[in-house]
């Protein structure tokens, strides 16, 4: 797991930061050199880049390799690469509050998160908008062209329209399965419930438990809830209820009838024997072991998991399946985009523009789909070879929804996993969920 793809902490830093300013004043900044020629502007000097791939993998080799060829093309050039992610974030931004930002950092927007728009609200990053419009000085056409269409909300600030992340890496979550034993089983890929509960009966009559799931971080736990609202209620609403405070979660049988299918796979006994004392990495790579024949997980699995995957292993990938009849929506898809922004007090923006427009160019977002798995949101990169059909996923998809309603950055969090947990842990029914969700959420919401 990359566990900055939940940021409690950063929503933490978020709010802090508009407690210590006063809120936003709409004073976002227009820092920064004249569109049209900022790339003439670049000077070599040092450069300190976040990042989220830790010491020692494949993913921070690649960022590296970047590092060495900004520091070769601009004399002077000396690039830091700052690991930003899980335990160190917390200094990260305290370090953003304080005025000593990073030039370049993940995690300080998600236009669809309001907990995350704090950061541009206040005017601590630049507005990318009139760069992305520029033409790109090596194609010729605008560097905003260079990113799918589906991902320009995250990327957008609804409240001024100004743009302060460009994606670096896609993540969808899907659900994996393995195609070598579904083929040698004779079982379908699960592209409906009905699909999936046939799924669970045919493996288990083979053995193998149906889905890896782990019962030591709640998050995960909840992306079944999470997906199953999705198909029974729909993004909008469940999103308005659960983090919006808007309506109460009895309102809508929906909530109760995409409880009762989770209970359904609980009854069922559908999920890894023994996952409650399970931790993600044991569960992930028990999947990978044939132990288990699905996972519902973000598209990082592979390249997460890449050193315990059998070489023979044959990987499926299908969207969360629909539910018949179910009043939510059937075409999405669930998405996480990790952006990085770049800081308006940053001394050298021109060369902070530069990296992100390498980052995110066409060949450098190929090099990370082939060498290290990641999912991108540049068109015309193709899909990691680990994840057959992952491009299939997203062509087919009708929208790209945020993850998890925005749940792990609100107040509801300390509800929603929790209950859902307890759910899946057999210690009450889909019924008394309901009611203790009903419970917790008028008290965090206040309505």
């Amino acid at each position: 797991m990359k566990t900055m793809r939940f940021v409690v902490p950063l929503a933490a830093g978020c709010l802090a930061l508009a407690a210590c300013s006063g809120g936003d004043d709409g004073d976002t900044t227009d820092a920064g050199p004249d569109a049209a020629s900022w790339h003439e502007q670049i000077e070599g000097s040092p450069l300190e880049v976040g990042v989220l791939s830790a010491e020692g993998t494949p993913g921070l080799a690649v960022l590296q390799e970047l590092a060495d060829g900004l520091e070769a093309d601009y004399d002077g050039t000396d690039v830091t690469l700052t690991f930003a992610n899980t335990d160190a974030r917390p200094g990260i931004e305290q370090r953003w509050r304080s005025g000593d930002p990073l030039d370049v950092d993940y995690g300080m927007f998600d236009g669809t998160n309001p907990a995350l728009t704090v950061w541009a609200d206040d005017g601590a990053l630049l507005d990318l908008r009139p760069y992305l419009e520029a033409n790109d000085p090596e194609t010729g056409t605008p560097w905003l062209d260079r990113f799918s269409p589906q991902v320009l909300e995250f990327m957008e600030n609804p409240s001024d329209g100004g743009i302060y992340g460009v994606p670096s890496e896609l993540s969808l979550h899907v659900l994996f399965y393995n195609a070598g034993l579904f083929t040698e089983l004779g079982i379908e890929p699960p592209r409906t419930w009905d699909d999936l509960l046939a799924a669970n009966t045919a493996l288990k009559a083979a053995g193998v438990d149906p889905i890896a799931v782990t019962g030591l971080f709640e998050p995960y736990m909840g992306m079944w809830s999470d997906h199953l609202w999705l198909r029974t209620v729909g993004y909008d609403a469940a999103r308005a209820v659960l983090t919006g405070g808007e309506g109460h979660i009895t309102d809508d049988p929906g909530f109760l009838e995409g409880l009762e299918m989770l209970q359904q796979l609980r009854d069922d006994g559908a999920f890894l024997t023994g996952f409650e004392g399970t931790d993600f990495t044991a569960a992930q790579a028990q999947f990978f072991q044939g132990d288990a024949g699905m996972i519902l997980m973000g598209s990082w699995l592979v390249s997460e998991m890449s050193d315990v995957i059998p070489a023979d292993f044959q990987l499926g990938v299908v969207p969360f399946p629909t539910v018949e009849g179910g009043a939510g929506d059937q075409g999405a898809v669930m998405a996480a985009l990790q952006e990085i922004s770049v800081a308006a007090e940053s001394e050298n923006i021109p060369l902070a523009l530069e990296w992100a427009r390498r980052l995110t160019s066409v060949e450098t977002q190929t090099q990370r789909a082939e060498e290290i798995g990641e999912v991108s949101a540049v068109v015309d990169v193709p899909s990691p070879p680990g994840i057959p059909g992952i491009d299939q996923v997203v062509a087919d998809a009708e929208s790209l929804e945020p993850r998890d309603y925005g749940i792990v950055q609100s107040p509801a969090n300390e509800v929603i996993y929790p209950e859902i947990a307890r759910l899946l842990f057999g210690e009450q029914d889909a019924q008394q969920t309901l009611e203790r969700l009903d419970e917790g959420l008028r008290r965090v919401h206040g309505n």
